[in-house]
């Protein structure tokens, strides 16, 4: 698996490039569409993700679905994109908790930040959009958002393994064992055991 990361817009939304045996998968297309058409180039597009439905990380879906390429989100973020884009094109999937979304890759719910909120974990990686930051986590006062649902999503993230590397919507990558060890917001959540 090779990940490229982009910087893109406003809110400098990160934008992932994951080469998987299956193809070429985009995960949280930000905008300018420029940019992120100039980082594809000429490889086909085999899917898009979207880690939540918020604009900054919506805004390239059309130009890469115009294209050819599939776009799934979790079906309680569309009213997101139904504010974002009043007239966009109807999404191509809706994403389940627990699915693998393509070999090599599996979404798992994490609301909190918006109602619809995943996170994608491939071996060892997690793309969590606004759920986990580098010394921080995604705000809940938005629409949607709920703090006691954003606890439980962060304690399902810490059974994951310390070196499982995570890459957010926002700021640099990290890893579970840092933040685990770090971050504020983290101290004193206990582990949820859920299966």
């Amino acid at each position: 698996m090779k990940i490229e990361s982009l910087c893109l817009g406003e809110l400098s939304t990160n934008c992932y490039l994951v080469e998987l045996p299956c193809g070429l998968i985009v995960i949280d297309p930000a905008e300018p569409a420029s940019a992120l058409l100039a980082a594809i180039a000429d490889r086909p597009v085999a899917l898009v993700l979207n880690t939540h439905g918020h604009f900054d990380h919506v805004g390239g879906n059309w130009v890469l679905q115009r294209r050819g390429a599939p776009v799934a989100i979790h079906p309680s973020d569309i009213p997101f994109l139904d504010h974002a884009r009043p007239d966009h094109p109807p999404v191509d999937r809706h994403l389940v908790d627990g699915e693998q979304v393509v070999p090599g890759i599996t979404a798992t719910a994490t609301p909190g930040h918006s109602p619809g909120s995943m996170v994608f974990a491939a071996e060892g990686v997690i793309f969590c959009g606004d759920l986990l930051f580098a010394g921080s986590i995604g705000r809940t006062d938005l629409p949607g958002g709920s703090m006691s649902a954003m606890r439980t999503s962060l304690q399902w993230l810490l059974r994951l393994p310390d070196d499982t590397q995570v890459y957010p919507g926002h700021g640099p990558p990290t890893t579970i064992g840092r933040e685990r060890a770090a971050n504020p917001y983290l101290q004193g959540l206990d582990v949820d055991r859920r299966d």
